[in-house]
């Protein structure tokens, strides 16, 4: 199977797709969202669009921090 997510050559996926996980049900509880519904939330974000940029490492951030990015692009906040 070929690498979605590399980091400096290796395979990141699993790592990325577990965070994605954790951040989707953190916006879920928060939202009181449906799981598919967080996670649309979520895909539409610039967040999610960062978290994807493989280089700098967001991916490697706790979930509570990349939902705290999250809730600061969803308010219109500098974070």
């Amino acid at each position: 199977m070929k690498a979605i997510y590399t980091f400096n050559g290796k395979d990141i996926t699993m790592n990325v797709c577990l965070q994605i996980r954790a951040v989707v049900n953190i916006i879920q509880e928060q939202l009181n969202l449906s799981f598919e519904d967080a996670m649309l939330e979520f895909y539409r974000s610039e967040t999610y669009k960062t978290l994807q940029q493989t280089e700098n490492a967001l991916w490697a951030e706790s979930p509570e921090f990349i939902t705290d990015m999250f809730f600061a692009e969803r308010e219109g906040r500098e974070f």
